[in-house]
């Protein structure tokens, strides 16, 4: 079942949206006390959901008042739209490179792992005979053993390495569409 996400941040200055304060534990406002950006804030809620999408979300920036401005919530989902987007791309792209060293490293593998069964197959020839049995049974499980670890890493980089890129691709997907609204703070702000 998919939900609705309501989340209201409050912020000491719209910038806080996307740039991290410094971190301050004495604070009641989570950007402060986390020293994370709005933004990265609204995306660890989302992730919650993962790996179902909410239906809605719905983030209520909180400002003091003086800093309010009519066209402030057009320019913050203007800001949140480019940003979701370019955050998107770069995730694209990180990810082409992630699998494309992935690949490399399964072609490593795969060259390895017929080093590694030539050497097996001499071991278990022994053309010259230089070799004890017991030592050869020794070289041989060690040569398998090369074999599980070069296939299993390769392996498991190339299927899982992409997953978080596409994970944080739809949290970002979410984030373009969520309904933005800006209100004014109730009360003076602790410090």
């Amino acid at each position: 079942m998919q939900s609705d996400v309501s989340i209201v941040l409050p912020l000491n200055n719209i910038d806080e949206l996307f740039t991290a304060p410094d971190a301050n534990p004495f604070s009641t406002y989570e950007v402060d006390i986390l020293g994370e950006s709005g933004m990265d804030c609204i995306k660890k809620r989302v992730t919650r959901y993962l790996p179902r999408k909410p239906a809605s979300v719905h983030v209520t920036l909180q400002l003091p008042a003086e800093q309010i401005t009519p066209d402030l919530t057009l320019e913050t989902s203007s800001a949140v739209q480019r940003y979701c987007a370019n955050r998107i791309a770069s995730n694209r792209l990180q990810r082409g490179l992630v699998m494309q060293r992935s690949l490399r490293q399964f072609t490593g593998a795969i060259i390895g792992t017929l080093i590694a069964l030539a050497v097996i197959a001499l071991l278990v020839s022994n053309p010259f005979g230089l070799l004890p049995e017991s030592l050869r049974g020794v070289f041989i499980v060690l040569a398998a053993f090369a074999i599980a670890v070069l296939i299993f890493d390769a392996l498991w980089s190339v299927v899982f390495d992409w997953i978080p890129f596409v994970q944080d691709n739809t949290v970002h997907t979410v984030m373009m569409g969520m309904d933005l609204e800006i209100e004014a703070q109730t009360g003076k702000r602790p410090e």
